[in-house]
């Protein structure tokens, strides 16, 4: 059957772009729908500062009237810069399980990507690191996340029929909550705070977190800047950041860690986990999806554990034990049980370490994909 690209220019094409895996996964327990509001603002190149400095297209694919599949490609300037060759990324890429749909998709953002003047092709990423990365090859029965990209199994099949090799791979772990907290980590924490003379704060209320939301990203910058996955954030994508993601959480789930000099050197960044409250949220705030969210915060059994981050000179002195006893305070006052770890990349074995005073397995791996163009 005859299969059709169509480049999305309005915002009708967008909200049926958007709209697309609510169909696909319609019969899927495990699939998280995102909110459909953010997720047209974030592909909006009048809301999202992101296109200033980015070139981005939008496919989708039809077949008897019917949308079977959608892509992005995106050029990141900034990346640009930063590598000193053009590399293009593609996101946002959903398609039913027949390959003529999947390749149609790649081999559009490719001609795509060599009118730009680009040399690879990578994904699944967005914009930057902050962005949904990587596609999910291990873990397709296990709940996917608020944060994090779920797929058919089929997917990385796909990938690789289509000429595109392994570049980067995270793993994930579901790690239980201990009552109380290991006491290793608790001396260690006190041991530290008090040794070098250390403050630990927590935000007490929203407009504290607006501008910790800045102290956020100067941190992020100096712990983040040496991964291969890193891409500078500009500052107006940083208030992007601030207002439509840092600036709504609880305060109680964030603490950040100072020196003497009241410099902060460390940060933890969580959240309950909201993937079931998504679920019946349907995509939507109103007119009870907030509702559903909300309730989340109050009755739940799990957090999820989005960002941490310490200066690179501190990583070694116990201040992840502080952030870790702090944090892991809150969840059990909350009644939960265990938390999630975000995507970790696989050989950052300095990370995967700091888990080893806790009972955890890997239950879901994800992968980005290359090829030279």
């Amino acid at each position: 059957m005859k299969i059709e690209i169509k480049v999305v220019n309005s915002h009708t094409d967008l909200k049926q772009f958007v709209k697309f895996p609510f169909q696909l996964y319609s019969d899927s327990p495990f699939w998280v729908p995102p909110l459909i509001a953010s997720e047209l603002a974030w592909l909006d190149d009048h809301e999202n500062p992101a296109f200033k400095h980015s070139e981005v297209v939008k496919f989708t694919v039809w077949r008897e009237g019917k949308m079977v599949g959608r892509i992005v490609g995106i050029v990141n300037g900034l990346e640009t810069n930063q590598l000193g060759t053009a590399h293009a990324r593609f996101g946002w890429f959903d398609f039913i399980n027949d390959l003529s749909v999947s390749k149609a998709l790649l081999d559009a953002v490719e001609q795509w990507a060599k009118q730009h003047g680009c040399t690879r092709m990578k994904g699944p990423y967005g914009f930057n690191s902050l962005d949904k990365n990587g596609m999910l090859v291990e873990g397709f029965q296990e709940m996917g996340a608020m944060t994090t990209l779920y797929n058919y199994d089929y997917y990385p099949y796909h990938l690789e029929q289509h000429g595109f090799q392994k570049e980067l791979e995270w793993l994930e772990l579901k790690t239980k909550l201990p009552n109380p907290m290991p006491e290793k980590i608790k001396k260690t924490a006190g041991l530290v705070l008090q040794r070098f003379h250390l403050t630990l704060t927590r935000p007490k209320h929203k407009s504290e977190m607006m501008e910790l939301g800045k102290v956020f990203f100067k941190m992020l910058k100096e712990t983040y800047h040496r991964l291969p996955t890193y891409v500078p954030i500009s500052e107006e994508q940083q208030a992007f950041y601030i207002k439509n993601y840092i600036g709504m959480l609880p305060p109680k789930f964030i603490c950040t860690v100072q020196d003497e000099h009241g410099e902060t050197i460390g940060f933890g960044i969580t959240m309950p986990n909201l993937a079931k409250a998504m679920q019946k949220a349907k995509g939507r705030l109103f007119p009870f999806g907030f509702l559903h969210l909300l309730l989340a915060q109050r009755y739940n059994d799990s957090a999820d554990l989005t960002l941490i981050g310490v200066k690179e000179a501190w990583r070694k002195r116990g201040v992840h034990s502080i952030i870790f006893t702090e944090l892991g305070n809150t969840f059990l006052k909350l009644g939960y049980s265990y938390f999630n770890v975000n995507p970790m990349l696989e050989g950052n074995q300095n990370v995967l370490t700091l888990w080893n005073e806790f009972e955890y397995r890997i239950h879901k791996r994800r992968r980005t994909y290359f090829k030279e163009i």
